[in-house]
């Protein structure tokens, strides 16, 4: 179901007006979002619903492009409209049935009638995709990874991962050199007494990562504090500054059950094809500026254009980090919109920890490794 919506998402976006782009780029979110949490619910058979939820969020979209669009494509998007809406009335025929109708050959046909070439639309796709990388307005590529010799895997694995990761630095762009400084902090599981000096590493990392996006961005002056600030509290909430924990001898990486990794803690599943799985596994800078490209991402696509700073109880840093935390629909979660018991204590120890970083505290993060 992911990969079909995919699929149909990237096609889509080619003759979209930008407005309607950005609303595209919000449902494909919202879509990987929820995929991810219904996978990790153990929910028996999530697929209908999925199918229904995204395909009711991208038909109004496609409706919207066909008069704008070319001849050959509004041809395509009619005929590849009439499709989904049949599929999607035998999902609902089927669903009260108690059987599902929709098939993956019924599914592959519709995306073919989009043009999608000689691909399977239907492929679990790992591999970073430019095309949907500029979907979400991510036209910069990300330094490359290094990853860790402490790493946990096998010999053969390690030596390809090595030599890939060479290869990307050499025809990565000379501006990314100082990278390397940060080497040290993919070796680096601190004990007791190198915890300070550790926290003062990865705070200087994640200045540069925070400079590196700003250095592109048009956010204004007056918050680009701010957006430094989310940074620091966010990867504070979400690891305490740390990309591994360790495992034996070898490091491993700090990974929830729900997919999310290392220091930034960046879902797998939600954001595969937009960046590379082993950099967010394996490098705590490239996890570090993925993190802080989706934050940059939510901050002025849309907690800013939707002025969640001029709504009761709102705030440009709760709502960035909401939406980080549960996609473009939970932009107000924090302030109660689908809010539950759990996801409000989730939001409110962000609030807690954005308020030590917003006073100049955010090395308090030692507080987490207190014994």
């Amino acid at each position: 179901m992911g990969c079909i919506s995919y699929q149909r998402h990237k096609k889509a976006r080619r003759g979209f007006r930008p407005e309607l782009r950005d609303r595209l780029a919000e449902t494909f979110l919202d879509a990987r979002y929820q995929l991810t949490s219904v996978l990790s619910s153990g929910a028996a058979d999530p697929v209908p619903q999925l199918f229904a939820e995204a395909w009711n969020g991208l038909s109004p979209l496609l409706k919207q492009a066909v008069p704008t669009a070319s001849q050959q494509t509004a041809s395509q998007y009619t005929n590849f409209i009439r499709a989904m809406d049949t599929a999607n009335s035998f999902s609902g025929i089927g669903q009260s049935l108690g059987i599902f109708r929709i098939t993956p050959d019924a599914l592959t046909g519709a995306a073919r009638l989009l043009g999608a070439g000689g691909s399977d639309p239907l492929s679990y796709a790992l591999e970073i995709d430019a095309g949907l990388r500029n979907l979400l307005g991510f036209t910069e590529s990300l330094p490359a990874w290094r990853p860790s010799s402490r790493l946990e895997q096998g010999r053969l694995e390690q030596l390809r991962d090595k030599a890939s990761a060479a290869i990307r630095l050499f025809f990565s762009n000379h501006a990314h050199a100082a990278e390397s400084d940060f080497d040290r902090l993919n070796e680096w599981l601190p004990d007791t007494p190198e915890i300070p000096e550790y926290l003062i590493e990865v705070r200087k990392l994640l200045v540069e990562t925070s400079d590196r996006v700003l250095a592109k961005s048009p956010l204004a002056q007056g918050l680009r504090q701010l957006y430094r600030q989310i940074i620091f509290a966010t990867g504070w909430q979400e690891s305490c500054w740390r990309q591994f924990i360790r495992k034996g001898e070898k490091l491993t990486p700090l990974a929830s059950t729900t997919g999310d990794v290392g220091l930034m803690q960046v879902n797998r599943v939600t954001w595969r094809s937009i960046y590379d799985i082993k950099g967010l596994n394996g490098d705590i800078s490239y996890n570090g500026n993925a993190g802080a490209e989706i934050l940059h991402y939510y901050l002025t696509r849309f907690a800013i254009p939707k002025k969640e700073d001029k709504q009761v109880g709102g705030h440009l840093a709760r709502a960035t980090y909401s939406a980080y935390n549960a996609g473009p629909g939970g932009l107000a979660r924090y302030r109660g919109a689908r809010q539950g018991a759990t996801w409000k204590i989730v939001d409110e120890a962000f609030w807690t920890k954005f308020q030590a970083v917003s006073s100049g505290q955010e090395l308090a993060v030692k507080t987490c490794f207190a014994s």
